[in-house]
């Protein structure tokens, strides 16, 4: 197999875990890695023994495909002009800063023939994959999630919305629920212009209701999402690796079983056994798996076959589209103030 040979642009923190885990692969050759800053390019470029270069526009004629790991105010100024002279790219999420940039990139990858694939990374996740063949055997009514961390001073130029609850918009829609109805939200900002913790209520035309929460100044790390569905309850937790079924019994199936019923001397036993008879619950071991070595077998894969990347840029428009729309209605409070934010603080940096 010929190795492809791959560049990626940006060396800050992402950037970083994408040179390393291309320089480590055996189908593909990692080339070079772009970033204005002389230090941070070198860094990386001497790390893996790559070429260092200031410019993306150095990369044509020496890469066959780029990530794109720049800031995301960078992401349209970057991808349009590599895409448009036969680069295939994976843009990191989101992609871009609003829905007329995120419209262009997928225009312009149409035109020119090129794969376009975007770094909502979550949707390798082995976690997420397991609760959803899990709770897939039915219709999924409802889905839950929390992605909260502690703050990094990293993704500055975007608030929580764009940097973290849009993983969750993005695993929302691939369950195809429809158009988007409703939305309500209300934010928090403590760090600068910036929104840093965000709730959000999605309401789709499938009768889906999606309960979002994010935030970056959270004490503790945790990342969970649950699915309620027709044929059972279903939590992932992509921390400890671990997926949460709880199934109905075939009394429940059959509507025979009635907790009223039961008469008050055996409802001591049952209330023990009740998650093994009556709602059986089983904590089943996620596998293994680096999510954004999956997401990068998914995206050489498509730059290989020329045909479409998992997560696509008409994909990562539709997640960005909604994110938008969270932050349109969102309802702000600056911590430590009664009054709040009528209207959203800025979405972007400039």
């Amino acid at each position: 197999m010929t190795r492809l040979k791959v560049a990626v642009i940006g060396c800050g923190h992402l950037g970083t875990i994408h040179a390393r885990l291309l320089a480590a692969r055996t189908d593909a050759e990692l080339v070079a890695v772009v970033d204005p800053v002389a230090e941070s390019r070198q860094r990386v470029a001497e790390a893996h023994g790559c070429r260092a270069l200031a410019e993306p526009q150095e990369l044509v004629g020496l890469a066959d495909a780029v990530v794109v790991a720049a800031p995301t105010c960078l992401h349209a100024a970057v991808s349009l002009p590599l895409l448009s002279q036969g680069l295939d790219l994976l843009i990191e999420k989101p992609i871009a800063t609003n829905g007329d940039e995120a419209r262009q990139i997928a225009d312009t990858a149409d035109r020119h023939g090129r794969i376009v694939a975007v770094g909502h990374v979550e949707r390798f996740n082995p976690a997420w994959k397991m609760a959803v063949e899990r709770c897939g055997r039915g219709r999924i009514l409802s889905v839950e999630s929390a992605r909260l961390a502690p703050f990094t001073f990293r993704s500055l130029d975007v608030g929580v919305v764009l940097d973290l609850m849009i993983h969750d918009i993005d695993l929302v829609l691939s369950l195809e629920p429809g158009k988007l109805t409703r939305v309500e939200s209300q934010g928090i900002v403590a760090t600068g212009g910036h929104e840093d913790a965000v709730r959000a209520r999605l309401v789709f035309s499938s009768g889906l209701i999606a309960d979002l929460s994010a935030s970056r100044i959270h004490p503790t790390l945790s990342r969970r999402v649950s699915l309620w569905g027709t044929q059972g309850l279903v939590a992932a937790d992509f921390n400890a690796k671990t997926v949460e079924v709880v199934s109905p019994s075939i009394a429940v199936q059959r509507g025979t079983f009635d907790a009223a019923a039961v008469p008050p001397a055996g409802r001591a036993a049952l209330k023990d056994s009740f998650f093994t008879d009556i709602l059986p619950r089983e904590i089943l071991a996620v596998p293994e798996a680096n999510a954004i070595a999956c997401e990068h077998d998914n995206f050489l894969a498509a730059v290989r076959s020329r045909r479409p990347a998992l997560v696509t840029a008409a994909a990562g428009g539709a997640a960005l589209e909604i994110a938008m729309r969270v932050l349109d209605g969102l309802i702000c409070t600056r911590l430590g103030s009664e009054q709040p934010v009528v209207s959203a603080p800025p979405r972007v940096a400039a």
